[in-house]
């Protein structure tokens, strides 16, 4: 009889020991997936980043400078930034190479966009922001055009 007592306990035990252990792979595997969800929904695209260059700005010809640079906002949110780059005498640049460095997610973030003929730049974002956004824009200059960099505080979400 008490081999039989023994014996039930012991299932019971075997069986409580069971259903935690598939409890505790229950919560495992939720925690991983929500993990998982969050993650994959804050994802940035890593392919709007690139390396900024390391080579020093160009300090020979013409000087030049970004002009009207701003805010591309749609329905009101603030989604990038925009301008032109030309010589102090008012010619537009074309086909140059502008980087936008901006801190995000606690990382220095870079994105280029190149100049149309008008001078025109135009950077979309991958996210928007409240407050301002404090942006530094760099042209590394050519053998024509010395380089320049400029910070620009570009106003976010319902500014």
């Amino acid at each position: 009889m008490a081999s039989s007592d023994e014996t039930k306990r012991r299932r019971r035990l075997s069986v409580k020991t069971m259903l935690i252990v598939i409890i505790v792979i229950l919560s495992v595997v939720t925690s991983a997936w929500a993990l998982l969800t969050v993650s994959k929904a804050t994802e940035l695209p890593p392919s709007d980043f690139v390396t900024i260059p390391t080579t020093p700005l160009s300090r020979n010809g013409t000087s030049v400078l970004f002009v009207s640079v701003g805010t591309i906002s749609e329905n009101g949110v603030a989604v990038g930034m925009k301008g032109y780059l030309e010589t102090g005498s008012g010619q537009p640049i074309a086909g140059a190479t502008i980087y936008a460095r901006y801190y995000l997610d606690g990382a220095y973030r870079t994105q280029d966009a190149s100049t149309d003929q008008n001078g025109y730049f135009q950077i979309i974002f991958p996210m928007n922001w409240t407050g301002w956004l404090p942006v530094t824009l760099t042209y590394f200059g050519d053998s024509q055009h010395q380089g320049q960099a400029a910070v620009y505080s570009v106003p976010g979400e319902g500014l």
